[in-house]
C-alpha cells in the first residue's frame, strides 16, 4: 500500500490545522508538542512522527471503531485485521488519510 505524499490541504487554516492535531492526539493517546506539529508538512510526516510514538500501544474502543469505519471507506479490509495488537503504520496512515479528506 502506497502512503499519499500530498501536502497538508492549502486551504487548511491554523484553526484547522489545531482541530486535525487535536483529532490526531485523541485518536492515538498521544501529546504532539507545537514544536512537533509545526513540521507536520504532509500526511507522511504525521505518520513518521506517530509510528515511534504509539508503536506499543494498542488502539482505544473509540479507534478500532474508527479502523472498522475507515477500512470499509477506503476498501481495505486490512486495516480492521489485528486489532487486538498494536497499530500498524497502515493503519496510522489509514486514519491520518481520512482525518485530511
Amino acid at each position: 500500500m502506497g502512503y499519499d505524499v500530498r501536502v497538508i490541504p492549502q486551504a487548511m487554516d491554523s484553526l484547522d490545522f489545531v482541530e486535525m492535531v487535536t483529532a490526531v492526539e485523541e485518536i492515538f493517546g498521544v501529546n504532539i508538542h507545537d514544536e512537533d506539529a509545526e513540521g507536520f508538512g504532509s500526511p507522511k510526516e504525521i505518520v513518521d512522527w506517530l509510528e515511534p510514538h504509539v508503536r506499543n500501544q494498542r488502539p482505544n474502543k473509540e479507534a478500532i471503531a474508527l479502523l472498522k469505519g475507515v477500512a470499509l471507506l477506503q476498501q481495505h479490509p486490512e486495516l480492521a485485521e489485528g486489532l487486538d495488537g498494536s497499530w500498524r503504520r497502515e493503519q496510522i496512515a489509514g486514519i491520518i488519510r481520512e482525518i485530511l479528506k
